[in-house]
């Protein structure tokens, strides 16, 4: 019985890897307890956070060799949860080239750029100017490109599912940008790190 068993696990095979980043709920916490974020996707990596019994919507950016540990961002650095307690979100759909709502965010000088299914709101922290925000434009996705494309009035970029990190902090992001912003008499490039909105 136990080599019948054991035959039929291997002729399954692994599970179909999930695509990533995506959206995850903690799971199988006792609600007096916490699961811990380690700084190596082992139980013995030191402890930098906690995710409370009832966490919701917490972005997993990426696996370990055997994805029984998820990348995630906690306390302003990344670490790794046990994959074992977590469930991902229903409704995101695998290979999706530019989820929303998304949050886009960069450095020197600080700028945000708020990503949904109707408008694109772009905030410069540097300047003294209100946020601009613009209704989005269709753009048909090539099928063969792993990019997304994003279009408003003044803005068009793409955004690529691949880890990124801002130069600033310990985090690590699964979404890249790069878009060009047109206005005030010119053209301005930017760069940076996208997070999936919960």
């Amino acid at each position: 019985m136990r080599a019948l068993v054991l035959i039929l696990c291997l002729l399954a095979g692994p599970a179909a890897a999930q695509e990533l980043p995506a959206l995850y709920d903690v799971r199988g916490v006792a609600q007096n307890d916490t699961l811990n974020v380690r700084s190596r996707p082992t139980v013995e990596g030191r402890i930098l956070g906690e995710l409370g019994p009832n966490a919701r919507g917490v972005e997993v950016v990426q696996f370990n060799t055997a994805e029984s540990w998820g990348q995630v961002n906690v306390n302003g650095q990344a670490g790794w949860v046990s994959m074992a307690y977590m469930a991902r979100q229903p409704g995101q759909p695998e290979g999706e080239k530019l989820p929303t709502p998304i949050t886009c965010y960069g450095t020197e000088p600080f700028w945000s750029l708020d990503i949904t299914e109707q408008t694109v709101t772009f905030t410069d922290q540097g300047m003294d100017a209100a946020p601009m925000t613009m209704q989005r434009q269709r753009v048909a996705q090539a099928s063969w490109s792993p990019r997304g494309a994003l279009a408003a009035q003044g803005i068009t970029g793409f955004l690529s599912r691949e880890m990124c990190t801002d130069g600033m902090s310990d985090q690590n992001f699964g979404w890249r940008i790069d878009f060009l912003l047109s206005g005030n008499g010119g053209h301005f490039s930017f760069s940076g790190c996208c997070s999936l909105e919960r």
